[in-house]
């Protein structure tokens, strides 16, 4: 296995004539100060749908990347990755909508007694999409986990933790490698395929959706701080940084991604197999002011894990990112439970 280590390099931001889908920035800006309102607006329309605010992954490099990011080929799909610290290995997933900087405060607190490894899932953070046709059909997201593993000489039992989707991937590794995973760590993630429909979210959030989603295409950092608001059981844990980091990181280029790519059980039959053969001793840790995955998931999921002993802690008043929101609830319950 061969990876890159990132150097240090310069923020690079976007010229101003960049065209897209036959669209200047340049005749954007001449036709806002020439135009009556109604153009005006057009051209704000016309400059979000042809990707002018949009990041190119090596953009995204020069904002991100550290001295600690590593770089390689898994699967044909190139894979931002860190491997900090000495001792038994710690295996950290991140969500759908994450990146590996999920699990900062838990990498500082734990990388003195652990060797921490994270990874960008395709299409996040710094990962390439992995796009149709470039992926063979039997790669898998936790075949792939396990690839990088090997590639870095851990051939014997690893902890895995996995927030939201991620907790997916480390359950669906939890089964089909049993003898690897010593103890496991998953964080509200869906039991099975979960919709929260538009019309069941409060009103802000279904304006927000509205305006960036159906109209701009584009999710601006006003929609992320309304979007996060709305995640987040403690408001004061809250920070600019974050906002800023997933405006950033979720207005990459878009590119479509292969299926088998996707973090997800696409049927409540698929999602019994995965967790019904989890045998790993496993924590679950449920931040009971989820609205996406609320209280009554945490049963669904811990009644198809039939196999597995299970230990349940709760998190009241704790939304549906605890390892970002509330880090210093969560790094002792992890603490306890792997040294026990």
């Amino acid at each position: 296995m061969h990876w890159w280590r990132h150097g240090h390099c310069h923020v690079r931001g976007t010229p101003l004539t960049k065209s897209v889908e036959g669209v200047s920035t340049r005749v954007i800006i001449v036709i806002a100060i020439l135009a009556p309102p109604a153009a005006i607006l057009l051209a704000v329309l016309l400059a979000f749908r042809a990707d002018t605010f949009r990041l190119s992954l090596a953009d995204l490099k020069g904002l991100y990347a550290t001295d600690q990011s590593l770089f390689t080929e898994i699967s044909g799909v190139y894979t931002h990755f860190q491997d900090e610290g000495e001792g038994f290995p710690i295996v950290l997933i991140h969500g759908s909508e994450g990146t590996l900087r999920t699990w900062d405060p838990v990498v500082s607190a734990m990388k003195d007694r652990y060797r921490m490894i994270r990874l960008e899932l395709a299409g996040r953070g710094l990962s390439a999409a992995g796009a149709p046709g470039t992926v063979s059909d039997d790669v898998t997201l936790h075949g792939m986990v396990i690839d990088l593993l090997d590639g870095l000489g851990v051939e014997g039992p690893f902890h895995l933790v996995g927030q939201s989707s991620g907790g997916t991937i480390a359950t669906r590794i939890a089964k089909y490698y049993p003898d690897r995973v010593a103890k496991l760590v998953v964080m509200n993630m869906p039991s099975s395929p979960v919709s929260v429909p538009r019309s069941a979210r409060p009103g802000n959030v279904r304006r927000a959706m509205v305006l960036n989603d159906d109209y701009l295409k584009f999710r601006t950092r006003g929609f992320w701080h309304t979007y996060y608001s709305y995640l987040w059981g403690r408001q004061e844990m809250l920070g600019e940084e974050l906002i800023t980091l997933m405006y950033d990181q979720n207005r990459r280029v878009r590119a479509p991604m292969a299926r088998q790519l996707i973090p997800a059980n696409f049927s409540p039959e698929q999602a019994d197999i995965n967790l019904g053969g989890v045998v790993a001793p496993t924590l679950v840790i449920w931040a009971m002011s989820d609205p996406v995955l609320p209280p009554s998931q945490l049963e669904a999921l811990t009644s198809r894990m039939t196999k597995a002993p299970l230990t349940v802690k709760e998190l009241p008043g704790v939304g549906h990112f605890p390892a970002l929101e509330s880090p210093e609830l969560i790094i002792p319950l992890i603490e306890d439970f792997l040294e026990d």
